[in-house]
């Protein structure tokens, strides 16, 4: 199984209003040496511009190719019209293009409630559009709490009734409080799951090693299925403020969650 480093997991500033505290020419070397030469990128890296000649040029001169785009398109119906999706699904897809991203992370609906029937079905409207746009990418619906897939049963239905083997899962448990329902999540989404996010969390939810975390990562591991690929998204280290943010410590951390990942998969190979 590949393991990109999620470019989030280096930067403070994700859930600020700020958001970027660090641009990726700065990064991108600090993360070629640490061995990693494939990458998510959380969307606000790539700036504010739609494409950027020094951004690409900082991905070539690093040997680090960006695979994910980790897009916070918008598909809620109710928070965007149609012409926005249609307008920002054109950004999107002059992105991927101009990178060289082979897949898109998407939320299914964030914001959205499961049991908003219309609201689904609007979704998957606009799911299937967007396909149909960028049609030689993969597009990976996260797993995400505070969306549609707050309920597995409505998010693997909705995949279903897409019916497009371009839409798959990005599998992370939901909700991190219950480890039966972690199980039972993975147990219904598995035949759709394409992609990992790889964190671990304490019982009260806050940031772990992958080690120590309550999500038992070494069972869920052993029964993915062949193909599937994964990110590392988040070390304790790198939750902090942009003030305190060590990124040596941070990378420290990444190779040594990665390692623990490498082991499990391993041993379950």
């Amino acid at each position: 199984m590949k393991i990109y480093l999620h470019t989030i997991a280096l930067e403070p500033a994700r859930w600020t209003p700020q958001r970027v505290s660090q641009t990726l020419p700065v990064l991108l070397p600090r993360i070629a040496e640490a061995g990693y030469h494939e990458v998510e990128v959380f969307e606000p890296h790539l700036t504010s511009e739609t494409v950027s000649e020094e951004i690409r040029d900082a991905f070539a001169g690093n040997g680090i190719a960006p695979i994910i785009l980790s897009s916070y398109l918008n598909l809620n119906p109710t928070a965007t019209t149609d012409a926005q999706v249609e307008s920002l699904a054109d950004q999107v897809a002059e992105r991927i293009q101009f990178y060289g991203f082979q897949k898109i992370r998407l939320f299914p609906g964030a914001g959205m409630k499961p049991d908003d029937a219309d609201g689904v079905r609007a979704l998957r409207e606009r799911l299937q559009r967007v396909a149909a746009r960028i049609p030689n990418t993969e597009i990976l619906l996260e797993t995400h709490d505070g969306s549609v897939a707050d309920d597995p049963h409505v998010l693997v239905q909705l995949v279903e009734e897409i019916n497009n083997p371009q839409v798959g899962l990005l599998f992370q448990p939901t909700f991190f409080t219950d480890v039966d329902v972690i199980r039972e999540q993975f147990r219904l989404e598995k035949p759709y799951i394409r992609h990992l996010h790889l964190q671990n969390r304490k019982p009260d939810v806050s940031f772990e090693t992958m080690e120590a975390g309550v999500v038992p990562w070494g069972e869920l591991l052993s029964g993915i299925g062949d193909g599937v690929e994964s990110t590392l998204e988040f070390v304790p280290a790198g939750i902090c403020s942009v003030d305190s943010f060590d990124i040596e410590k941070t990378l420290e951390q990444v190779e040594s969650d990665t390692a623990y990942v490498r082991r499990l998969l391993a041993a379950g190979a």
